[in-house]
């Protein structure tokens, strides 16, 4: 377990070369694939399908009791942001539309606006953003509304700057660190951007109330 509060569970689930769990259970969940994998899953109800995701992939997973045995020579490694009351299946909503004219948008925005940020999952319980910042390329200006955990992918170094702030120092992008920022009842607005040689690839899942 990564990280606990009364809304969410964040688990960083690792299955060594041909592992299998035993029979467990999630609430409703949003999974992020840190690694590609090829599962073999069985559910309570005795049925078995194999799953492949690849590195990056993430998905809406709805609450079950299944089993799981990796299928392959390699370990594989996934975020797992369970959302405790998500205990009836997900229903998909369609994300807000982006700024699709050339106009330029004014400072701040809302985050699933922001040009870098891109709704890629969207239902009654969770907004997932999938966020890359090129070298030299930081995000507008944005806030944040919602309690939020970001999950970083790849990248060396990102900084950040708090609106009406200076830029931050540098930080070592750690690819798979998990970090929740509180933002329900207390919005916030900031940057972020690459602070080295590399994109930093970050991923943001927002937690509705």
């Amino acid at each position: 377990m990564e990280f606990e509060n009364d809304q969410i569970r964040v688990l960083r689930v690792h299955y060594p070369a041909h592992a299998k769990s035993p029979m467990h259970s999630h609430t409703g969940r949003a999974v992020v694939a840190v690694t590609a994998s090829h599962l073999r899953v069985t559910t309570s109800d005795g049925n078995t399908r194999e799953v492949q995701r690849h590195a990056g992939e993430i998905y809406w997973g709805d609450s079950v009791t299944h089993s799981a045995e990796n299928l392959t020579d390699t370990p594989l490694e996934t975020i797992e942001v369970e959302v405790k009351k998500a205990n009836v299946p997900a229903v998909a909503v369609p994300a807000e539309a982006g700024n699709s004219s050339k106009i330029p948008l004014k400072e701040p925005v809302p985050v699933q606006m922001e040009p870098h940020h891109h709704v890629v999952l969207q239902n009654q319980y969770v907004r997932v953003l999938d966020v890359l910042f090129p070298p030299d390329d930081p995000s507008l200006f944005h806030t944040h509304s919602n309690d939020n955990l970001s999950i970083a992918l790849s990248g060396d170094k990102t900084h950040a700057q708090l609106m009406g702030g200076d830029w931050g120092a540098p930080t070592a992008v750690v690819p798979g660190q998990v970090a929740f920022h509180k933002a329900q009842s207390q919005p916030y607005t900031h940057r972020v951007g690459s602070a080295g040689a590399q994109p930093f690839h970050v991923i943001d899942v927002e937690i509705f109330p």
